[in-house]
């Protein structure tokens, strides 16, 4: 797949998004784990941990293919890449290309693919930019979190405030435009003055997208009493919605903001019922197949990962019902929400005649 050039690096909002497909490529390293983090990660790793990883996920994607279309035909064309994790901007651009290129010579991508790369700010300088831009990746997510060190020392960040600008910076330069911000609402002693001052820092670094969430902690963390209560959350949420609105950001999802045209295209998957096949330790799959979802979760140790194949983590399917729940609340997610003419055809259930009689 060609690297695209700075003038394509945008990404277009997809007119019929079930009608799409997405992949997504897990890369489990990170320097540090953040304790409020429950994806899988783990921080012992070489570099030869990057080559094995790639290598096995190359395979576990041409077994992917293979199972899928010979059970179910000709899929989709491929709408959206995401590459997530852990940590994937530790890893080398050319390295991550090579899986890619393996994507779109396997399925059939969309000329307007957008192609999403989670970066570190603290991992993200002019080399790693520079060689990023040489890639299929066109839309990045900076995990800022907060614009307030103090914030970010109870998040146990590594990177720095100046590391945000200065990641924004780089990418800017090497011709990246469309950019996502993720921020933490209601950190333990964050005031909602503090919160939309991280909000207009953000702003302030011209992303086409923003994302918040709020903070959720297990009970046994050592900050879970501090937590706010829900009170005090649901106040900081609505003046953190209220804040982007006025300034020109759409909301089209609980946690998500965008500028007109600029939503995740991926993301929008998962809350409306569309495709994804997930590749890589704990990655998750998704498909909607004979009137019902097929899931799929890869196993998450590391190590059995790599001596794995495709087989061992099988597709299941979901219950006509349990199909329903998870479509109607995934879409009542959204700012559409769900159209109930829409629904009951696609998943053969009618929701008014649920709700006429309980």
């Amino acid at each position: 797949m060609r690297a695209l050039s700075a003038k394509e690096q945008s990404s277009p909002q997809s007119p019929n998004l079930t009608n799409g497909f997405g992949l997504y490529f897990h890369i489990p390293f990170c320097v540090h784990k953040c304790s409020y983090c429950d994806f899988y990660s783990f921080t012992r790793y070489t570099a030869s941990d990057f080559e094995g990883l790639i290598k096995r996920m190359r395979r576990e994607l041409r077994e992917a293919y293979e199972f899928c279309t010979r059970r179910w035909g000709a899929l989709p064309e491929v709408t959206s890449l995401f590459i997530g994790g852990g940590t994937p901007s530790l890893l080398p651009p050319a390295l991550l290309e090579t899986l890619i290129r393996d994507a779109s010579e396997l399925f059939r991508f969309s000329l307007a693919v957008e192609v999403t790369l989670e970066a570190n700010p603290e991992t993200v300088d002019a080399g790693f930019s520079a060689a990023l831009a040489q890639t299929s990746v066109n839309r990045v997510s900076l995990g800022a979190q907060s614009f307030k060190p103090r914030n970010l020392a109870v998040l146990e960040r590594l990177g720095s405030v100046e590391s945000i600008r200065h990641a924004v910076s780089h990418l800017r330069s090497a011709g990246f435009e469309n950019l996502n911000l993720d921020l933490i609402a209601s950190i333990p002693g964050q005031s909602t003055a503090a919160f939309l001052e991280d909000i207009g820092e953000a702003l302030a670094l011209s992303p086409t997208h923003l994302s918040f969430y709020t903070l959720s902690l297990k009970a046994e963390h050592p900050l879970a009493s501090a937590l706010p209560d829900t009170e005090v959350a649901a106040d900081q949420y609505e003046a953190g919605v209220h804040y982007l609105k006025g300034r020109g950001f759409e909301q089209y999802e609980i946690s998500n903001f965008s500028l007109p045209d600029r939503s995740c295209r991926h993301n929008l998957l998962y809350w409306t019922g569309g495709d994804f096949l997930g590749i890589g330790p704990s990655a998750a799959s998704r498909l909607f197949r004979e009137g019902q979802f097929y899931h799929r979760k890869q196993k998450a140790h590391f190590p059995t990962y790599l001596e794995g194949d495709f087989g061992d983590s099988p597709f299941e399917g979901s219950t006509p019902l349990q199909t329903v729940l998870e479509a109607a609340f995934l879409e009542l997610r959204t700012n559409v929400g769900v159209h109930l003419g829409t629904f009951a055809k696609r998943y053969r259930y009618d929701l008014t005649a649920s709700a006429r009689y309980g």
